[in-house]
């Protein structure tokens, strides 16, 4: 297959496809939304739900705890879907005194297993997404009313928090709403859908004052312990947390009555680009990249398939007849690398003249793809009291999944393309705070979108992310999960990943051989698995351990590994003056980090030549014959000038002596003066500043790498 293969059935779900397209604490007096009216019509979401099969039926109780077990549905009729079904609703039907409150929501197939057509109360049928074929129709004051608009949804048997994914603009960081944060652990229980007023709100961060995505439906609390009361609601909660969350409101209703609903399919898709992908393109060179939308037609009425691409305003429609004995149809876009997008819609034309819209994929781009791996530097949310990088977040910084690999179920099935976040991590949409910068300012030098994927994990040391041999897909390991996490996303095949990064080391406690044996097995698996070519770059981590400034023989060992692992680079941090314990600020911080990766990697991937960008590094160290008391440290790139701040002598090492003084000198490197002459066979060694203090940089502000050498 070509390297920007796409995800399986992104479009519509077939027989074998995929779509297309902290505790909780209880809340009170939330009221209970009346209907308009109680006419047999608005009381049911019958006519809504014309051409859909119902295939199950759950009676609400008061109050439940359904972890990990099916819930004693009413009905189960979800075999007569098993050949395959585009589209799923949902109808919730409260009733009260007063009449029947309705909703009826229905959006593309987010899983191909009839099974996950129910309330998911098992952690691998846990979703958390765009949706973008977003039907609501409601009896309820106030519900947004959508036919093909975009949502947001939150499905889940997990615990959840408030703090947000970024995704949906002005979305609370503390209250429950339209952006939330599912937790690892199982046990209370989320199923909402979300509506935005707007679909070009559901097209790149912009945060604004107001959520722009509302709730339409939500049950919670299904997989309490306890059981605890369920919360129930339509349209947007009046309480707390607008998504109902510890409403426990059941009660307040004499029926409550959940139903699920499948569109069994007249299509099976193949093959198609999902909503804000961002399809690789070969080779870092390519201007455009061919996607292929392939399938075929399940219902003999079908006489054709119609894919319609709309690209700045400009539709296009491509025609396929079909028939029973040539049901097969196959499409082929062209979609720019440079920064637009692209809206598909397949649509199937019937005997009878009707058109059936069969899925969306909206805002697909074809751009160039990082991935990210490591510990917490490599994770890089906002530390507590620092800034917040949601102003350098752009619409072309995207990535895949949910960084959140605490468990491996719900790693395994949240997917969804989404736009890049940094402030908060391990959840939907988190890149990481660098990244986040890095992404922007790449994605506006070469005019493409960028993809970034962050698989990292703090606190763990090399043997963490080692790969299984034996099955390398194992999804309960952190190589296991990444990769399976790309393979969803299309990014897995040699050369669809352009570089790797790696920020990783202060849990190995200063221990360089453990730490150069796993990296370079670490290194060899990744081009096994994603090119032999892959480039790799790694930062030399600030200390390691954390918490002590001396230890610099893992960092040594990082500055040298270039030495021994072809097309690797090494990135420093020591230029870095927000450096507070073992992470960073912002300001000063991952901001300038991004800008310093981003710099080095426009250098060394997109530019011909020799790279020009690098951090200082030192060659060898050799007295001054004519001056015992001083040494020279030469570096690599001695045409580079480099600035030494007052104090930095301070971070400079000769056992049996004491530097007191340090300069650049042109053509010669680093000047040293010490306290007396130079010890024989001794080595000197630059530690960097532990926090805020003198650096030694380059004229990009990229720091000296840190080192210990033997001085000849």
């Amino acid at each position: 297959m070509s390297r920007h293969r796409l995800r399986t059935g992104s479009l519509v779900i077939g027989s074998a496809a995929l779509a297309f397209a902290s505790a909780i604490v209880p809340a009170s007096g939330i009221a209970a939304a009346e209907p308009t009216d109680n006419d047999a019509t608005s009381n049911s979401c019958d006519a809504e739900a014309a051409g859909y099969q119902p295939v199950r039926g759950l009676d609400l109780p008061t109050a439940a705890n359904w972890r990990e077990v099916t819930p004693p549905y009413t009905f189960d009729e979800t075999a007569d879907v098993a050949g395959g079904f585009d589209r799923v609703g949902y109808c919730l039907e409260l009733t009260t005194e007063a009449g029947t409150s309705w909703v009826w929501t229905s959006m593309e197939a987010l899983s191909a297993n009839p099974g996950d057509v129910g309330l998911p109360t098992r952690m691998e049928q846990a979703r958390h997404q765009f949706v973008d074929d977003l039907t609501v129709a409601s009896n309820v004051p106030g519900v947004q009313q959508l036919d093909g608009g975009s949502g947001w949804v939150e499905m889940w048997p997990n615990q959840y928090d408030g703090t947000r994914a970024g995704q949906v603009p002005g979305a609370s960081e503390t209250a429950r709403d339209a952006d939330d944060h599912v937790l690892w652990a199982n046990g209370y229980g989320s199923f909402q859908v979300h509506a935005f007023a707007d679909a070009r709100d559901a097209r790149g961060p912009a945060i604004k004052d107001a959520p722009t995505a509302t709730p339409v439906l939500a049950v919670n609390a299904f997989t309490s312990d306890g059981p605890q009361t369920m919360d129930v609601g339509i349209g947007t909660g009046t309480g707390e947390n607008p998504d109902w969350t510890g409403a426990a409101n059941a009660a307040d209703y004499t029926a409550r009555k959940l139903t699920f609903f499948a569109r069994p399919s007249l299509v099976k898709v193949d093959t198609a680009p999902s909503s804000r992908q961002v399809v690789s393109r070969p080779g870092r060179t390519a201007t455009s990249v061919s996607v292929p939308v392939s399938g075929e037609a399940l219902d003999p009425d079908v006489t054709a398939v119609e894919l319609r691409t709309t690209r700045n305003g400009r539709q296009t429609t491509q025609r396929a007849a079909v028939s029973s004995a040539a049901p097969r149809f196959s499409f082929s876009v062209s979609l720019p690398v440079a920064l637009t997008s692209t809206d598909f819609e397949l649509v199937a034309r019937t005997a009878d003249g009707g058109s059936h819209r069969i899925g969306r994929a909206v805002d697909v781009v074809a751009g160039d793809v990082i991935v990210i791996q490591g510990q917490s530097n490599a994770q890089a949310g906002r530390q507590v009291n620092s800034t917040t990088s949601d102003a350098d977040r752009s619409r072309w910084v995207r990535t895949y999944g949910t960084s959140n690999n605490n468990n491996s179920r719900l790693a395994g099935a949240i997917g969804g393309w989404t736009y890049g976040m940094g402030d908060n991590i391990q959840r939907v949409g988190a890149i990481g705070q660098w990244a986040v910068r890095m992404g922007q300012l790449m994605s506006a030098e070469l005019r493409i979108p960028i993809a970034v994927v962050n698989g990292a994990r703090g606190g763990r040391g090399i043997g963490y992310f080692a790969r299984n041999d034996s099955n390398p897909t194992d999804g309960t390991t952190s190589y296991g999960m990444l990769l399976n996490r790309l393979t969803r996303a299309g990014l897995a095949e040699p050369g669809a990943i352009d570089v790797m990064l790696w920020h990783q080391g202060e849990a190995d406690r200063d221990n360089a051989a453990s730490h150069v044996t796993g990296f370079t097995k670490l290194v060899a698996d990744w081009r096994k698995d994603y090119g032999a070519d892959l480039p790799v770059y790694v930062h030399q981590v600030r200390s390691s351990p954390c918490d002590q400034a001396e230890p610099v023989a893992l960092r040594d060992a990082q500055r040298r590994l270039p030495d021994t692992i072809a097309n690797l680079r090494v990135l420093s941090t020591t230029g870095l003056n927000g450096h507070v314990g073992c992470h960073y600020d912002y300001i000063d911080g991952y901001r300038t980090f991004g800008e310093h990766n981003a710099a080095m990697l426009l250098d060394g991937l997109y530019r011909p030549g020799a790279p020009k960008v690098a951090a200082p590094n030192p060659g060898t160290a050799h007295r001054i014959d004519d001056n015992p008391n001083q040494l020279v440290v030469e570096l690599r790139t001695p045409a580079d000038p480099v600035t030494v701040e007052d104090g930095a002598a301070a971070d400079f090492q000769v056992p049996g002596a004491v530097v007191e003084a340090v300069r650049w000198q042109r053509g010669r490197g680093l000047v040293l003066t010490l306290d007396r002459p130079v010890p024989a066979d001794t080595t000197v060694a630059y530690l960097a500043h532990h926090g805020a203090g003198p650096r030694v940089v380059n004229a990009l502000g990229i720091g000296l790498l840190a080192f210990r050498i033997p001085i000849g």
